[in-house]
């Protein structure tokens, strides 16, 4: 898959040849997913959930790798019909505890160290500050589309000071116990008043971000390379014309490449 390259020029001449691109492309909305596109939550549910099968594995019924396993599976289960809700930490020990003699002590603290995901503080991906910045310059309306809960999304936006480059207006949040699909993206589309071929959409997940609005007509997709693998129920094959490659947001500063270059847009 192609990525987008950087080439060097000057502060103001990345701005006046993104600007030249999005004009070319009649690009009138810049759309972003939260989670693993502009801040990373990954490390969060990955600590806790190690936290969690370090304490199931001193029950002594299984190993620490058993329970890694069996939690995974019933993790991936559950984003079918629970999303991302809180609620699915208290219902994957709950169905251990129906398989396994697990003291009820241990149950509460398990339920604990898994809630508390929701209520870690997550970091900027590396360079989604300054591209934040740089888009808002731009002057083209921005907005995130993401499947978390209101509440922890809420949380998100104040611990990472959203409110420097988006108002809370300027959120979509699909139901959380849910994933995004076509029509949610469609919806959210509806709610910034906005059609796919205005739009610019950027995303980490094929499965909920890419391929559903590449569906819906959107021509210009950027999937953002995660430091770490993510989870493999996102995995799918995807559109490779409409789909670049990016490390972070900031790397959308760099698509007026191709008209400084002279590349034509049938090559782009």
């Amino acid at each position: 898959m192609r990525q987008v390259e950087e080439f060097t020029v000057s502060p103001i001449e990345q701005e006046l040849s993104f600007r030249a691109w999005c004009g070319e492309k009649d690009i009138r909305m810049i759309l972003l997913d939260g989670d693993e596109t502009q801040w990373q939550t990954e490390w969060i549910y990955r600590k806790q959930m190690g936290i969690c099968y370090d304490l199931l594995a001193e029950t002594g019924i299984m190993s620490r790798e058993e329970w890694k396993k069996k939690v995974v599976v019933i993790n991936n289960e559950l984003f079918e019909t629970h999303g991302v809700n809180p609620e699915k930490c208290n219902i994957i020990v709950e169905r251990l505890a129906d398989n396994y003699p697990i003291d009820k002590n241990i149950q509460n603290k398990a339920k604990n160290i898994l809630a508390e995901i929701y209520h870690i503080p997550p970091k900027f991906i590396d360079g989604t500050e300054e591209g934040l910045k740089f888009l808002k310059k731009s002057g083209i309306p921005m907005g995130i589309v993401t499947h978390a809960g209101v509440e922890w999304t809420w949380r998100k936006y104040n611990w990472l000071q959203l409110q420097r480059f988006y108002s809370w207006d300027d959120i979509y949040t699909v139901d959380e116990n849910g994933h995004k699909t076509i029509d949610s993206w469609r919806k959210a589309m509806r709610y910034f008043g906005t059609e796919p071929k205005y739009c610019l959409v950027g995303g980490d997940s094929p499965r909920t971000d890419i391929n559903p609005v590449c569906e819906l007509g959107v021509e210009h997709c950027f999937l953002v390379e995660n430091p770490s693998e993510i989870w493999s129920i996102h995995q799918q094959p995807m559109d490779e014309i409409k789909t670049r490659k990016i490390k972070s947001i900031n790397d959308l500063r760099w698509l007026g490449k191709e008209l400084v270059y002279g590349i034509t847009s049938s090559q782009n």
